[in-house]
């Protein structure tokens, strides 16, 4: 482990990954904080290239342990910083004290085949890191294989804790334009389908079996009409009572689920089938 002053330039550029976007991007690495996230990012096989800790939190429940398994990594594994007590909490993006904070590359992803993964969450201009983190743990438990999003960073510190650690197990993609994202995944042989507010086929009554791309809109506006034009499918959850709409991620969790309950119906018929 190395000591190092909170006014060296790595702090000041960890201090720039956790509040810049751009900085995110051009770098090609995001900021994890606490020892939970860094232990999901080492299951997932995401070894970090710098690893800060304070110097009052090397014997906190969780961070101890985890500083050895990156310390057994192997090569590659970095050597801890020791940083001043306080520099971590100023630093980062938490409101609770993590007490150690790594940078995590960015994976390189390009659109996904049909053949590489069959579900693909999109977010059309979703605002709000909360709902963009639960919408990439939906992602994740619905068997999705990458996730891409126009507006919020899916790197932010906010978006990343908001997770739980599902970042680190699906393909992240920034389109630039969303309405050539959707028909870029219909031309690859994806069933694209936006979740509306009203009008739409009822969202069970789809065919989700083959390669979808469930594409759910803003939490103010919804999806735009151009994207709405160059859907395969509309679909509308039916609901009871005064409630006008879903929170855009519960709406796309339903929807999610309800690809992945068509497809085990669809293996369990192929199993009872063959027997």
């Amino acid at each position: 482990m190395r000591p190092l002053s909170a006014r060296n330039p790595r702090v000041a550029q960890l201090n720039r990954l956790v509040r810049r976007r751009e900085v995110r991007a051009e770098e090609r690495a995001f900021v994890v904080e606490g020892p939970t996230l860094l232990t999901a990012a080492l299951d997932a096989d995401r070894m970090p290239t710098d690893l800060f800790v304070d110097e009052d939190a090397l014997d906190r429940p969780g961070i101890a342990q985890v500083l050895q398994r990156v310390a057994m990594s192997g090569p590659g594994a970095p050597e801890p910083w020791i940083l001043p007590a306080g520099t971590i909490d100023r630093v980062g993006d938490a409101t609770t004290s993590q007490g150690v904070v790594a940078v995590v590359p960015t994976v390189e992803s390009q659109w996904p085949e049909p053949a590489g993964t069959d579900l693909v969450m999109v977010l059309a201009d979703v605002a709000d890191p909360g709902n963009a983190g639960t919408l990439l743990r939906t992602a994740t438990a619905a068997g999705a294989g990458a996730v891409a999003a126009t507006g919020v960073d899916l790197t932010s510190p906010k978006v990343v804790r908001s997770s739980a650690g599902s970042v680190f197990s699906v393909d992240l993609l920034a389109p630039e334009d969303i309405v050539q994202a959707v028909r870029r995944l219909a031309d690859a042989g994806y069933l694209t389908v936006g979740t509306t507010v009203e009008g739409g086929l009822p969202y069970d009554e789809g065919d989700y079996t083959g390669p979808t791309a469930i594409v759910v809109g803003n939490e103010a506006h919804g999806l735009a009409p151009e994207v709405i034009d160059v859907l395969d499918l509309v679909v509308t959850i039916p609901m009871s009572g005064p409630t006008e709409s879903l929170n855009v991620a519960m709406a796309g969790t339903v929807v999610a689920f309800e690809v992945l309950r068509q497809r085990r119906h669809t293996t369990a018929d192929t199993g009872r089938s063959r027997g």
